[in-house]
């Protein structure tokens, strides 16, 4: 079975959440963290910080799992952690990014499990 994680990036009570493009065939043009599946023989915390830095240039410390669950046929991990950089986004995969409230994201057309994971965020106060 295939592996994906993705980290959750929170500053001041809000989140970062980056734009899919639309050539992605799962949820065209949704939002969501940074993240992606895992190379062969990567660890859910390796693939995590590879692909944080690869699409948006931060360095990504996880600390927690938020939440785990199978997607499909992979998976999933989604992280929390400490982060530290400047955002690039890489403009291969993500067409936008912002910082996002709780009332801000929950509006948004979501990615994946992101809906759920907001909802859990705000729970814990978070977000």
């Amino acid at each position: 079975m295939v592996l994906a994680a993705s980290g959750i990036i929170l500053q001041n009570k809000k989140i970062l959440l980056l734009k899919r493009l639309n050539y992605t065939k799962n949820y065209p043009k949704h939002w969501g963290c940074p993240g992606g599946r895992a190379e062969e023989g990567e660890t859910a915390e390796q693939n995590v910080i590879r692909e944080v830095k690869e699409e948006c240039n931060l360095d990504f410390t996880p600390t927690s799992i938020l939440k785990k669950g199978v997607w499909q046929d992979r998976y999933y991990y989604r992280f929390l952690g400490n982060w530290t950089g400047k955002i690039k986004i890489q403009e291969l995969e993500v067409l936008d990014y912002n910082w996002f409230s709780y009332k801000e994201a929950i509006k948004l057309k979501l990615s994946f499990d992101y809906k759920e994971v907001i909802e859990l965020l705000y729970k814990k106060q978070l977000i």
